[in-house]
């Protein structure tokens, strides 16, 4: 089997959905898989990767948003319809993980060549309208979802769309997309895991070490944890690790400075990461928006307990096994009191550490690159008469006859059972 990787940013090791793929990319080329990756031109030069054909783009400048653009750390490429032809002719099938423009042209030739293509929803409507300032214009979001369903996500070129969580299953079927739907995880690596000898950070010896990984960035709510930290009765003990860049870093380090919280922004290797949350004891993941949060997999892979916002659009509430693992979208107080229990009782504590990291094994990366495997020898066989969604990860599978979808008509009888199907998903 030959595969093609399509990813607008694939050599930046801070950027998640760039990471997720290398370690796809990895996994497959061990497993006997031949790949081909389609991405853009900024590491050309620097990286090689033994058994990985690299066709690269350059960078696309986009009007008005290319300052906001580069500040996420997310290049776009320019895509060349007749070299990605060229690139395509003998690969098996495209496995597209960003809805821009070099993987919508990709989706487009691939489909005129007969080529199955998976789709992803790595990157929701919702980190485009938030990025893009368009937060709190009225019906942006849902517009956003249009614009991609008919842009990128079209049925003809895409009929099956990889989604990293139930939650992304559920708003994807909200909003009538009719592929087939795959949740599989993005899976966790490995070296995540309890080891013993744990370096406690400089000057942290007896404080309480909170983390929290990812962009400095709007949608992530950094803010969120600094607030809450400083409404603690613990605030005095608490040290803030936020590892991750972006352009919400000075004005972060400026609000720790003004509520007087002890916050470090750190960029780590992984095994420095590892480390840092070995040594954590607890993770904190306020994100209004998460399509997955490998991070906070990572996290509890080693053992440490999280907190986690309860936002509709967070789908890493999924990994909370507790009522007190998570707390209020946006509340900095609700927050606050979930830290103050877990700080407050040690024993609950400590007897939640050994659940995590054994819940965490069902993402390993080990299983999810099984499952991605099982799907694209779906790919190459699917019929197309059956609806499905599947859930590889917590096994669920839900079928409807497509002829008879019905997702139209809210009157018609299947769109009452897609409709308490999504719902299910969406609690469970």
């Amino acid at each position: 089997m030959k595969v093609a990787i399509v990813i607008d940013i694939f050599h930046d090791k801070g950027n998640g959905t760039s990471m997720s793929a290398r370690h796809l990319v990895e996994n497959l080329v061990e497993r006997g898989v031949e790949v081909k990756v389609l991405c853009d031109n900024a590491g050309q030069n620097t990286e090689t990767m033994q058994g990985v054909e690299f066709v690269t783009f350059p960078i696309q400048q986009v009007p008005i948003y290319q300052k906001v653009i580069e500040q996420q750390h997310a290049w776009l490429a320019s895509p060349n319809d007749a070299r990605i032809r060229e690139a395509l002719k003998d690969v098996d099938l495209v496995h597209i993980y960003m809805p821009f423009a070099l993987g919508t042209h990709c989706a487009r030739i691939a489909h005129d060549m007969g080529i199955p293509v998976l789709g992803c929803y790595h990157v929701s409507a919702e980190n485009i309208t938030f990025n893009a300032k368009m937060k709190y214009v009225p019906g942006a979001t849902g517009a956003m979802y249009e614009l991609l369903k008919v842009y990128h996500y079209k049925p003809e070129w895409i009929n099956n769309i990889h989604c990293p969580s139930r939650c992304i299953a559920s708003t994807l079927m909200g909003h009538l997309y009719n592929q087939n739907l795959h949740v599989i995880s993005n899976g966790y690596d490995p070296a995540f895991k309890p080891i013993e000898d744990v370096k406690i950070p400089e000057g942290c010896e007896d404080r309480i070490i909170v983390t929290s990984v990812g962009r400095l960035t709007e949608e992530k709510r950094q803010d969120i944890i600094i607030k809450a930290i400083a409404k603690s009765k613990y605030r005095n003990r608490i040290t803030l690790f936020l590892a991750g860049k972006g352009p919400k870093q000075e004005e972060y380090e400026q609000l720790a400075k003004d509520l007087h919280v002890d916050l470090r922004i750190v960029f780590l290797s992984q095994p420095e990461l590892v480390n840092l949350l070995n040594a954590s004891y607890l993770f904190v993941q306020a994100s209004d928006v998460e399509t997955e949060s490998i991070s906070c997999l990572e996290a509890i892979a080693c053992g440490t307990v999280p907190v986690i916002s309860n936002a509709r659009m967070c789908a890493t509430k999924q990994f909370a096994l507790t009522p007190q693992s998570t707390f209020r979208k946006g509340s900095y107080l609700s927050l606050a009191a979930m830290l103050d229990f877990w700080i407050s009782n040690k024993k609950a504590h400590d007897d939640m550490k050994p659940k995590y990291t054994e819940f965490a094994q069902k993402f390993s990366l080990d299983k999810c690159i099984g499952y991605m495997l099982e799907l694209y020898n779906f790919l190459l066989t699917d019929d197309k008469s059956k609806y499905i969604v599947k859930d590889y990860n917590n096994p669920m599978v839900f079928q409807l006859d497509r002829d008879s979808l019905g997702l139209i008509s809210p009157k018609h009888n299947q769109f009452y059972k897609l409709e308490r199907q999504r719902r299910y998903m969406e609690k469970n």
